[in-house]
C-alpha cells in the first residue's frame, strides 16, 4: 500500500473525512483483518473496534453498556462514531472502524439493526466481510479467545444474507460506497480496496484510460485523419445494456435480492459522480467473484442489435481506413465487445468501458471529454463525438463536431432535453442530430439542432472532416440592463486614465463571470471551510489550459478584469499576431483575445488566422467592450473559410456607429492619457 498520505475525495463524498467501515456478522474475520492492518499501516491511520470506543464511554465498559436502555445505547453508539470522526478530523487521518450492523438475537434468529444516523453521516465506504457460512461456523466453534453462542450454519447464512441485503441498500441510499469481500482470507483484498478508495484518485484513472486509448490508436495513427468517438447504450442501439444486465441478474436470482441497484446508486446522493461509477464497478466485481458475470454479459449481448444506420456507418468507415473508431461507454465493455463481434466489427472498433474494477475503467462524462482531448492534442486528429445523453455533453463540448443520436420519444431523457438546450444556448455545445427512431421526431428545434444523416455525404464532409469551419457564436449583451450601466462610464468623455481603465476592468470581469462558466464549464475543488473542515468549492474549469491575450494597448484593462476571474490562466501582451508563438501555446487549448473596441475586425481576424495556423484545434474566445457590426461579418467570414473550431465572440455592446476614434477620441489614448498622439 502506498506510504504517501493522500486522500482523494473524488472516490467518496466531497467534504467528508474518509472513514471506512469494516462490517460482517460475528466470526466473519473483522478483528483479524483489523489487527493485520494495524501491523501493516502503523499509526498513519486510525484503526479501531467500534466496541472498544463504546467501552471507554460508559461506566463499567461493555458490561455497563449492555445494561442500558435501548435509547441510551443508541445515544452511546452515535457518540462513539462522533468521537472517531473527530479524531480523524483532528489528526487528519483516515479511519477504519470494525462495526456491527445487525445483532442476531434469540433461538429463532431475529435480527435487530443497530445502525444509526451517525453511521450514515460518518462512513464514506463500507467493506463487508462475507465468507461462506461454513467458514464462519468453524471459526466460532474454535475461537479460544472469545466464547461464542452456538448458532447453526443455516442461521448464520440467514443472518449474513439479511444483514448484507439491508446494509447494501442502506449504503446506496446514504451515499456510502459499499462492497462485499467473499474470500476466506480477505486481508489482501481489503488492503487493495483501501488503496483504491484512499490513494487512487482521478488522475490515476485518467492515465490508465489514456494508456488504453494509446494502445488502440498509436499503431494506426499515421494513417488516420479523424476519429469517431461514440457512446454505446441508446447510441449504437436502442437498448440499455445496464438495465438488461440487471433484469437478467434478478430474473435468475443470482444476487439474492430484487433491489433496483441502478436506481439505488444513481438515484441516491452520489448521483452520476465518479464515486457512483466506482460503486458500479465494485458491484460488477462482486458478480465476477461469483463466476456469473461473463455468462450474464453473453446473454445480454445476444439481446442487443445495432441500429442499421450505425452498423452501416461503422462498416463503411472500416473500409475507408482513415477514421479511428472508438466506443467510450459508462456501460459494460464486455457486453459491447460481444455485440460488435457478432456484427463483425470488433477488429476495427475498439471499446473502452466500465465493468469489474480489476479489468475495466471508471468511465464518466469527464473521462469521455478527456479522451477526446487526448486524441486532439497528442494525435492531432479531428474528433467527432456521437452520443445520446447528459453524460456525453462534456464530450460534445470538447469535440470538433458533435452528433446527438435521437431515439424513441417515449424513452428519451427529459433531463437531456433541458441540459442540451442550455448547453447550446450558452454556446458550450454546437451539435447536429441524427434521427434513428421509427417515430422520426427530432429533439429541440432543428434550427437549433440541425438534422444530419449518418451515411450521407454531408456527414463525412461536415462531421468527420470538419468542413466548413463552424460559424461564429456571438454573445451580445447590448440589451441587458447591466450592459447599459457598464457601458456608460466607458462612453462618458469625462472619464480618462485610471477611471476609464477601471471601467474597462469591470467590464472584462463581468463578461468573464457571465459567459465563461457556460463556455468552459465549472469544476469542483476542495477548500478549507471557516469552521475547519473541507468542503467543495466551484471555479471555472480548464483555467490552467487557458491563455488570456491582451491586444495592445487598448485591451489590457479588460484583459486584467478577465484575469481576475481566471486566476490560473496565463497572460500575454500582444501587439501583433506573431507575438503569440507556438512555444507560448504549448499546453494551451483555450485562447481568450481581449480588446476594448473591435472596429473593422481585421486585427482580431488576423489573430484568429494566426492561432488556427499554429494549432487548428485551439478554442478561441474573443471578448470586447464594443464590436462594430461590420466586424462580426468579417470575423464570421473567416470562420466559414478556415478549418478550425468555433469562435465565440463576447461583447458588451454591438455598435452601428462607424466612427473610428483618433487623438482625443481614441480609446487607447483615453485609457492611458496620451490624447496628444495622432
Amino acid at each position: 500500500m502506498s506510504s504517501e498520505t493522500h486522500i482523494d475525495f473524488n472516490n467518496c463524498q466531497i467534504g467528508r473525512i474518509p472513514v471506512v467501515g469494516l462490517y460482517g456478522i460475528s466470526g466473519s474475520g473483522k478483528t483479524f483483518v483489523l489487527e493485520a492492518l494495524k501491523r501493516a499501516l502503523g499509526t498513519d491511520h486510525i484503526l479501531v473496534e467500534g466496541s472498544e470506543v463504546i467501552s471507554k464511554l460508559v461506566d463499567g465498559g461493555l458490561q455497563g453498556f449492555h445494561g442500558l436502555e435501548e435509547n441510551q445505547k443508541e445515544a452511546v453508539r452515535q457518540l462513539a462514531l462522533q468521537t472517531i470522526q473527530a479524531d480523524c478530523l483532528n489528526d487528519r487521518k483516515v479511519g477504519v472502524v470494525a462495526g456491527h450492523f445487525m445483532l442476531w438475537l434469540g433461538a429463532e434468529g431475529v435480527g435487530s439493526s443497530v445502525w444509526t444516523q451517525q453511521d450514515a453521516s460518518t462512513y464514506t465506504h463500507i467493506i463487508y466481510l462475507s465468507p461462506p457460512a461454513e467458514t464462519i461456523h468453524h471459526r466460532r466453534c474454535h475461537d479460544a479467545a472469545k466464547p461464542r453462542p452456538e448458532v447453526t450454519i443455516d442461521k448464520l447464512r440467514q443472518w449474513q444474507s439479511e444483514e448484507e441485503r439491508q446494509l447494501r441498500m442502506t449504503c446506496y441510499r446514504s451515499g456510502i460506497i459499499y462492497t462485499s469481500v467473499r474470500e476466506d482470507s480477505p486481508l489482501a483484498q481489503v488492503t487493495s480496496l483501501l488503496e483504491l478508495f484512499l490513494h487512487r484518485g482521478q488522475e490515476s484513472h485518467r492515465r490508465e484510460v489514456e494508456k488504453q486509448l494509446d494502445h488502440f490508436i498509436a499503431p494506426a495513427a499515421k494513417n488516420l485523419v479523424s476519429a469517431l468517438v461514440l457512446d454505446a447504450d441508446k447510441t449504437l442501439s436502442p437498448a440499455d445494456s445496464g438495465h438488461l444486465f440487471w433484469e437478467h441478474v434478478h430474473s435468475q436470482e443470482l444476487f439474492g435480492t430484487q433491489g433496483d441497484y441502478l436506481k439505488g446508486i444513481f438515484g441516491g446522493p452520489l448521483g452520476y459522480t465518479s464515486a457512483a461509477f466506482l460503486q458500479m464497478a465494485l458491484l460488477y466485481e462482486e458478480l465476477l467473484t461469483l463466476n456469473v458475470f461473463d455468462d450474464v454479459c453473453t446473454d445480454v449481448a445476444e439481446r442487443i442489435s445495432l441500429y442499421p444506420d450505425v452498423a452501416a456507418l461503422l462498416l463503411r468507415l472500416r473500409r475507408d481506413g482513415k477514421t479511428g473508431i472508438l466506443i467510450v461507454t459508462c456501460g459494460l465493455r464486455r457486453v459491447w465487445e460481444r455485440v460488435l463481434d457478432r456484427h463483425g466489427l470488433l477488429d476495427s472498433v475498439k471499446v473502452i468501458g466500465s465493468g469489474p474494477i480489476r479489468d475495466a475503467h471508471v468511465i464518466t462524462g469527464r473521462v469521455k471529454a478527456n479522451l477526446v482531448a487526448h486524441l486532439q492534442r497528442y494525435y492531432h486528429l479531428h474528433v467527432a463525438a456521437v452520443g445520446d445523453g447528459v453524460l456525453d455533453l462534456e464530450m460534445f463540448a470538447q469535440a470538433d463536431r458533435a452528433v446527438v443520436i435521437v431515439g424513441d420519444q417515449k424513452t428519451r431523457s427529459q433531463r437531456m432535453e433541458k441540459e442540451l438546450a442550455a448547453a447550446i444556448t450558452g454556446g458550450r455545445v454546437s451539435a447536429s442530430q441524427a434521427l434513428l427512431s421509427a417515430a422520426r421526431s427530432p429533439r429541440l428545434d432543428t434550427g437549433v439542432l440541425p438534422l444530419i444523416e449518418l451515411n450521407a455525404s454531408e456527414f463525412d464532409a461536415h462531421i468527420l472532416r470538419g468542413l466548413p469551419f463552424p460559424l461564429l457564436n456571438t454573445i451580445d449583451l447590448t440589451e441587458t440592463r447591466i450592459a447599459q450601466i457598464l457601458a456608460t462610464p466607458m462612453r462618458d468623455s469625462s472619464n480618462k486614465g485610471p477611471a476609464l481603465r477601471n471601467a474597462h476592468w469591470q467590464t472584462g470581469r463581468y463578461l468573464a463571470q457571465t459567459t465563461l462558466p457556460n463556455l468552459l464549464g465549472v469544476e469542483e475543488y476542495m477548500i478549507r471551510h471557516v469552521q475547519g473542515h473541507n468542503v467543495s468549492g466551484h471555479r471555472i474549469a480548464q483555467q490552467n489550459k487557458a491563455l488570456i491575450v491582451a491586444l495592445m494597448r487598448g485591451g489590457e484593462p479588460m484583459a486584467m478584469g478577465i484575469s481576475e476571474v481566471l486566476p490560473s490562466a496565463s497572460f500575454l501582451h500582444a501587439k501583433k499576431p506573431e507575438d503569440v508563438t507556438g512555444e507560448i501555446l504549448e499546453g494551451t487549448s483555450i485562447v481568450i483575445l481581449a480588446d476594448s473596441v473591435v472596429n473593422s475586425g481585421q486585427t482580431v481576424a488576423d489573430f484568429i488566422g494566426h492561432l488556427t495556423s499554429l494549432k487548428p484545434t485551439m478554442r478561441i474566445i474573443v471578448m470586447a467592450g464594443v464590436v462594430q457590426v461590420e466586424a462580426t461579418a468579417r470575423i464570421e467570414g473567416l470562420c466559414t473559410t478556415r478549418q478550425s473550431r468555433r469562435v465565440d465572440l463576447v461583447t458588451l455592446r454591438v455598435s452601428h456607429n462607424k466612427f473610428p476614434g483618433r487623438g482625443g477620441t481614441d480609446t487607447g489614448n483615453r485609457l492611458f492619457l496620451t490624447e496628444t498622439l495622432k
